[in-house]
């Protein structure tokens, strides 16, 4: 992450698409240490899941992604209303 990029603020747990180098998740809360990488059961694309978040939910997304023709997003948030995008200058 050498060049400029975002950060997921988050209260509760988030799903961030493996790879990527446009955000990573800023807060440390206990659900954040606990994660585990999972695959999408409908392409090549890897995830990091963190503890917590409702497997039935993160299906749904990547199910309607590929339903809808549509690119998997770089996170996914459990909850929305206390999940936000924020710039960040970690120096990575």
């Amino acid at each position: 992450m050498d060049k400029p990029h975002k950060q997921v603020v988050a209260t509760a747990p988030v799903v961030i698409k493996f790879g990527q180098t446009r955000v990573h998740v800023a807060d440390e809360r206990p659900w954040h240490a606990f994660a585990e990488k999972i695959k999408c059961p409908n392409c090549e694309i890897e995830f990091i899941v963190t503890h917590g978040f409702p497997s039935v939910d993160f299906l749904a997304v990547l199910d309607a992604n590929h339903r809808n023709k549509e690119e998997h997003p770089d996170y996914i948030a459990s909850d929305p209303a206390f999940t936000s995008i924020a710039d960040c200058d970690c120096g990575h």
